[in-house]
């Protein structure tokens, strides 16, 4: 019994070797892509710990490309590279083309620099606190500096034309005083600016020297209703000026005396407005009413909210929400009445095609392979045009698994899986 024990313990790394290997949390799945696959939450990869001296020495010093030791004299990782140990930390010998502290050579500028390959700003620090920014549109930002309550020093940043060079100055603030004392052909020790309301000019802007030497007039008539302007801004006392029989006229203008309900009608001495609904334009009543046409609401939109609470959001829920749920077993086509798309691939594998991004920027969609197909049955997500985080397709292996995806209108981007 003792010698089948054993011999039953001998075989086990025969077993695993021959198979995929799962260490840590859900052994049970494992990705179909990977030989050797590790899940924790806390717990990490313990790389062998090898001093620097023995890099050199037999058998690392024949090591093949690819293997990662981690050595302490150095406190970095190493990877074997081109027959060399290199280290793989930012601060990496010159000849990796990195950028050392202590200085560098033989780089070459055309694809060596210091900066950002992406969108992002290039900060410099000193004391952990921002001092400077290049930003990501090219423009450089410096960091105010501290001056003294009381003072009227201004801190400027000069350009010496000669030698490129930013240098910063601290001018003092009556520098400034009167820069510009020229406007329009006018010169005065101070420029000055008047409000006129002369009713035989239209609106203008008059630099023209008036009885103030130098002011610059900004006219603004006003229409005084009496038929003695003939231009002006009309005001609020302007419109009570006018009778009944007037606002009447100018109804009677804008809307037909037709009574059908198209719309809103008018008949002798009153409006009648009829309630929308999906033929007829008209008003919003109380009772249940249903809309037809593309409808944009500029301000935000709140539902199941306290009458005259508002939205605290773009758009705010108070209560459940709904959106359209489809399932399918077959290739499919997501259409834009779609929200979140179940795939039973348990007959076969599925392929999911999103719809082209462009002009519809913000879209989302879930997708999640579901059934008992396992591994051998993919779930295979297309766009019809654009990439998945800059591929081609996203793919699916493990049945109960999904990805949320949004796009920018160009390409499609994984939201949350």
């Amino acid at each position: 019994m003792k010698k089948l024990a054993l011999t039953l313990l001998l075989a086990l790394p025969v077993i695993a070797a021959l198979a995929q290997l799962k260490v840590g949390s859900n052994p049970s799945q494992i990705n179909k892509s990977s030989i050797l696959e590790l899940e924790s939450t806390r717990q990490g990869l313990l790389l062998p710990r090898v001093n620097g001296a023995n890099l050199t020495l037999d058998p690392l010093n024949t090591a093949p490309d690819g293997m990662i030791i981690y050595v302490p004299d150095s406190s970095s990782l190493f990877i074997r590279k081109n027959s060399l140990w290199q280290r793989m930390s930012a601060d990496s010998v010159a000849n990796a083309r990195n950028w050392n502290t202590t200085g560098n050579a033989g780089l070459d500028s055309t694809v060596n620099f210091l900066g950002t390959t992406d969108q992002q700003a290039l900060v410099f620090k000193t004391n952990n606190a921002e001092r400077m920014r290049l930003t990501a549109g090219g423009s450089i930002e410096v960091a105010p500096g501290t001056i003294a309550d009381g003072t009227d020093q201004v801190q400027v940043l000069v350009l010496d034309p000669a030698t490129g060079t930013i240098l910063q100055r601290t001018i003092a603030a009556a520098a400034f005083n009167n820069a510009i004392v020229s406007l329009n052909g006018l010169r005065d020790s101070v420029q000055v600016f008047g409000i006129d309301s002369a009713v035989t000019v239209d609106v203008e802007i008059n630099s023209a020297s008036v009885s103030d030497s130098g002011k610059h007039i900004f006219n603004f008539p006003t229409q005084d209703g009496n038929g003695t302007t003939s231009r002006g801004l009309l005001s609020y006392a302007d419109w009570l000026r006018f009778d009944s029989s007037a606002r009447a006229q100018i109804l009677n203008t804008a809307f037909s005396l037709d009574a059908s309900p198209s719309g809103l009608s008018i008949s002798a001495d009153s409006i009648r407005l009829h309630a929308a609904d999906e033929s007829n334009p008209g008003g919003v009543s109380t009772v249940g009413q249903t809309f037809a046409g593309a409808k944009t609401f500029r301000d935000s939109l709140g539902v199941g909210l306290t009458a005259g609470m508002a939205a605290n959001s773009t758009f705010q829920v108070n209560g459940s929400m709904s959106s359209n749920i489809t399932s399918v077993n077959a290739n499919y086509a997501v259409t834009a009445a779609d929200n979140t798309v179940l795939a039973d691939a348990s007959a076969g594998a599925i392929a999911i095609t999103l719809p082209s991004p462009s002009g519809i920027a913000g879209r989302m969609y879930t997708i999640k392979k579901i059934g008992t197909g396992g591994i051998d049955n993919a779930l295979t997500i297309t766009p019809a045009s654009g990439t998945i985080d800059g591929n081609g397709n996203y793919i699916i292996y493990n049945d109960w698994t999904f990805v949320t995806l949004q796009t920018d209108g160009t390409n499609w981007y994984v939201i949350k899986k």
